[in-house]
């Protein structure tokens, strides 16, 4: 067998369907190493619930992931994440009343010598984040504050830190502004610098051909096509989605 040592995530026929209604039809994807890869459709296509099941909401009926050509069975978010697959999703789910540094350190909270939470450490390991990113706010302000551009760095900053080798992207732009898209794919073509993959899926396919390496389009649960984005345009794509 020859393995291929960049590929970083792989799926090979997942299937999946509800109430005898198909949601994901033999889907394989390959996903490589610091790479952007572009999945696009229409509105019930099977990305999301293909994202689910990467990240572990759903249990694929059939079919095999794979991580670093290694099967893996992913059971819940918590396990993929210890994977090194984390999720920035469309509707984020924050806390208004969380502080940024509880935000960040949510379900890993580390504790002391004595067993308790270290929340020295979190203060100081939250303000170096901060820091890091230039982002121009205090540990101890609350979410509520903050823009949803904001919140959703904070996200991508706490899946980097958290080892995450791979960010699925659901919808990123909907709820920013121009500006602070531009601000988040320089983020994106840092993570690919730094060696991680980014699951990027919008439905603003300008976006796509603007920053994916690879993209490929579903309709009805399945793929229909993979290929280099330089060598597609916006009217094949187009085409392939509605059939």
């Amino acid at each position: 067998m020859i393995i291929n040592m960049n590929m970083i995530l792989k799926t090979t026929n997942l299937c999946k369907s509800f109430n005898g209604q198909t949601a994901v039809n033999n889907i394989s994807l390959n996903i490589e190493r610091n790479s952007v890869y572009g999945l696009l459709g229409p509105n019930g296509a099977g990305k999301s619930t293909l994202m689910k099941i990467i990240m572990g909401l759903y249990q694929a009926d059939k079919g095999q992931i794979y991580l670093d050509e290694k099967p893996v069975t992913i059971k819940n978010p918590i396990q993929a994440m210890e994977m090194g697959i984390s999720m920035v999703a469309q509707e984020l789910n924050y806390v208004p009343e969380l502080s940024v540094e509880e935000n960040l350190f949510l379900g890993r909270l580390p504790v002391n010598r004595f067993g308790k939470v270290d929340w020295r450490k979190i203060r100081r390991d939250a303000r170096q984040f901060l820091k890091d990113e230039n982002l121009p706010y205090e540990p101890t302000q609350k979410l509520k504050t903050l823009t949803v551009s904001d919140i959703q760095m904070l996200e991508i900053i706490k899946a980097v830190t958290n080892n995450a080798q791979v960010i699925i992207m659901d919808e990123p732009t909907s709820s920013i502004t121009d500006r602070e898209v531009e601000n988040l794919f320089r983020k994106i073509e840092e993570l690919k610098a730094q060696g991680i993959s980014i699951i990027y899926i919008s439905h603003k396919m300008e976006e796509v051909f603007r920053i994916a390496d690879d993209i490929t389009v579903l309709r009805d649960g399945a793929v229909v096509s993979t290929d280099r984005a330089e060598d597609l345009d916006l009217d094949t794509v187009i085409a392939r989605m509605v059939g």
